[in-house]
């Protein structure tokens, strides 16, 4: 905290309620683990200012449906920091689906599977009883609904590979849209000889061909009889590096579109509100696991 005050300037604090008391801010940006969410959104709507809060947004319903109500309340811009979306693939495929390059999409599968080490700058998975689909299925369950509409139901199975965890490190959910199905599956003891963390694989099926998203951004589009090919170049800022380039282009991209929602009044595609059927989805993901059957999305609101 000293090191990063002594480099950008500020001052640092220990506490929020200090932080809000001696500062005028525009925005705070909430990047804490999900038992604190409440507590500081809801001390910024307090203090009238505008939040983005990490995901998961909340453990329950409950605490999540109060943080959207305590910034609706003082007609507060908030935003959860779903980021996967924002990734240059991820809005390249959207605009060839937005395009009807293949139609109507009937099948997807969403994927993130790998072995690297996310333990080491995330340590407080290894005792969360919640990890590989609160930590990244999340963002696949986002990446679903952004490209094939919302999940009607959902059936989850998964399990715990590396024994030092206390949660689930491998995961597959199967999602069903209205005319659509969608597998998400998530692992962090996927071992290959071609390291590709942290990148997400997507394969899309409409009624007029395909999109392939598969290893290095190589991107695959079959449209009307037509195939393209395309190595996607991830923009570079001058900062950014591999193999997290993309990740923190996505970071860029999702400030931009908060600066614009904040400078325009739009709604950001990530709002709050929009979040809370996602955090249903996810959290039922975890209800599908322990009773072993199917969910019906809606049914923890």
């Amino acid at each position: 905290m000293q090191a990063a005050a002594a480099e950008f300037g500020g001052r640092a604090y220990t506490d929020a309620a200090e932080l809000f008391a001696n500062e005028e801010l525009d925005f705070v940006d909430i990047a804490t683990t999900p038992p604190t969410h409440r507590m500081m959104v809801e001390l910024a709507a307090a203090h009238g200012v505008a939040a983005i809060c990490q995901k998961p947004l909340a453990w329950e319903m409950a605490d999540a449906r109060a943080m959207v109500d305590a910034c609706a309340a003082k007609s507060l811009p908030f935003m959860v920091h779903e980021n996967f979306r924002f990734q240059h693939p991820m809005r390249r495929i959207k605009e060839l689906l937005d395009a009807g390059a293949i139609g109507r999409p009937f099948f997807g599968r969403v994927s993130f599977r790998t072995a690297h080490d996310v333990y080491s700058a995330q340590p407080w998975l290894v005792d969360s009883e919640r990890m590989i689909i609160v930590d990244v299925a999340v963002h696949l369950f986002d990446l679903a609904t952004c490209f094939m509409g919302e999940p009607q139901t959902l059936f989850t199975d998964a399990l715990r590979v590396n024994p030092r965890i206390v949660g689930e490190d491998v995961a597959t959910v199967l999602m069903h849209m209205d005319e659509a199905t969608c597998i998400v599956d998530a692992s962090y003891e996927t071992r290959s000889d071609h390291n590709t963390y942290p990148q997400t694989f997507v394969t899309l099926e409409g009624t007029e061909g395909s999109i392939t998203l598969s290893a290095d951004y190589h991107l695959q589009v079959v449209s009307r009889g037509v195939v393209t090919d395309e190595d996607l170049l991830i923009p570079d800022h001058g900062w950014t590096s591999e193999p997290w380039n993309a990740i923190q282009d996505s970071v860029y991209n999702i400030q931009r579109h908060w600066i614009t929602c904040l400078q325009t009044g739009a709604e950001p595609e990530t709002s709050g509100a929009r979040t809370l059927r996602l955090l249903d989805v996810t959290l039922g993901a975890y209800e599908s696991l322990a009773t072993g059957t199917r969910y019906t999305v809606g049914s923890l609101s």
